[in-house]
């Protein structure tokens, strides 16, 4: 078992698991980050348990959205124009 020194807002933990020990140092900073920038946003009082809930909420939100490549659409129609055209060169 592999593990991490990880900090994400301020206080450090030892992540232990399967992972290689990069990945989770780039998951932590990615954590740390968006607790950082949801923090500029809030109010000073809230306190860091709600945050930490608003960026687990913010991250879950962020892999159910549809993905943002865009170039699946755009094959999807170009083939559809692909077969216009062969439509057109038969007729």
């Amino acid at each position: 078992m592999k593990s991490a020194d990880v900090e994400i807002f301020g206080t450090s933990y030892t992540v232990k698991g399967d992972a290689d020990p990069e990945y989770v140092l780039q998951l932590a900073r990615y954590v740390d980050e968006k607790m950082r920038s949801l923090q500029k946003k809030s109010p000073p009082t809230v306190r860091v348990q709600r945050l930490a809930i608003l960026t687990a909420v913010n991250i879950a939100d962020e892999l159910f959205q549809p993905p943002k490549d865009h170039t699946g659409g755009e094959n999807i129609i170009q083939r559809k124009t692909e077969d216009l055209f062969g439509i057109l060169d038969e007729g």
